[in-house]
């Protein structure tokens, strides 16, 4: 049986952990049976960073060592993603909260 697409879900942060928590555990609810997630801190001033770090080890973090902007935040996700073989990139807004069978629908519809 071939294992579905490898999903890479990029949430970007800056200055807002509170919505990038929940928006993860939202993440972490998914029925779709292989995606990564990653958070990218866009260089927040208010411990962000350190306090995602900290709530979320199992969890990989980039810096990307400014505020790049919402793009450019998301293209250091992207370019890191794509490093990887994934079959799909998906960026999700910190402040999202989604449903469990979101990907499956997406995934099938695309």
């Amino acid at each position: 049986m071939k294992r579905p697409p490898l999903v890479y879900i990029i949430v970007l942060n800056w200055n807002g952990w509170q919505d990038t928590l929940r928006c993860v555990a939202s993440c972490r609810a998914l029925q779709w049976p292989n995606f990564r997630l990653l958070v990218v801190d866009n260089g927040s001033t208010d411990g962000s960073e350190e306090i995602l770090r900290r709530h979320l080890a199992d969890i990989e973090i980039l810096q990307s060592g400014a505020n790049l902007g919402f793009s450019g935040g998301n293209n250091v996700g992207i370019r890191h993603a794509l490093e990887i073989d994934c079959g799909y990139v998906l960026l999700v807004n910190n402040d999202t909260v989604i449903k469990r069978d979101f990907l499956n629908k997406l995934i099938e519809v695309g």
